[in-house]
C-alpha cells in the first residue's frame, strides 16, 4: 500500500488518537487485584498464549528488562500464580509456566474488564455501537498482526539460542 502525504498525515492523526483512547480505557478498566500490576497481567496472558516461556523470551515478549521480568516472575511465583519448571532436555534451563489459579485470575481479570468496558459502551446508542463493532474487525487485524509480529520474534530467538 502506498502511503501519499495525505495517507500519511490521516494514518498519524488517526494513530494518535487511537492511542490516546486506548490508553484512558485500558487506564479506566486496569484490574485491580491486590499487587498485581497491568505488567503482570500481561506476563500472565504471554504464558497463556504462547505456553511456558524461558524467563529470557518473557523480557522479550513483554518488553521489560531480564531483571523486570525476573521481579514480575517473583511476585507471580509467591502468589502463586506461576511455577518455574526444569527444562527437560537442559537442566540449567527453566521455563515459567502459569498455575490452575494464575488461569483463574487472569480469566476473572478478563471478565472484569469486559464488564468495566461494556459499562463505558453505555454512552452510545446502538447505531454507534454497530459502528464500533465494525471497526474491531479492523483493530482485531491490527492487533493480531502485532501478535504475530511478536510471536515470530519470539520463535526466531528460541530457535536460535
Amino acid at each position: 500500500m502506498s502511503d501519499t502525504t495525505g495517507d500519511s498525515a490521516l494514518r498519524h492523526e488517526v494513530a494518535s488518537r487511537l492511542g490516546a483512547a486506548v490508553g484512558r480505557i485500558a487506564r479506566r478498566t486496569r484490574p485491580s487485584h491486590g499487587e498485581l500490576s497491568a505488567g503482570h497481567f500481561s506476563t500472565l496472558a504471554t504464558i497463556v498464549r504462547h505456553g511456558p516461556q524461558r524467563p529470557s523470551d518473557l523480557a522479550r515478549a513483554e518488553r521489560v528488562a531480564a531483571p523486570t521480568m525476573t521481579r514480575i516472575i517473583s511476585v507471580l511465583e509467591r502468589r502463586h500464580l506461576v511455577e518455574r519448571r526444569q527444562t527437560p532436555t537442559d537442566a540449567r534451563s527453566v521455563t515459567v509456566a502459569i498455575t490452575p489459579g494464575g488461569r483463574r485470575l487472569l480469566d476473572a481479570a478478563r471478565t472484569d474488564r469486559s464488564t468495566s468496558v461494556a459499562e463505558l459502551l453505555q454512552v452510545l446508542d446502538d447505531g454507534q455501537l454497530a459502528r464500533v463493532a465494525e471497526t474491531l474487525e479492523l483493530l482485531e487485524l491490527v492487533a493480531a498482526e502485532a501478535l504475530e509480529l511478536s510471536s515470530t520474534s519470539t520463535r526466531t530467538r528460541q530457535a536460535d539460542a
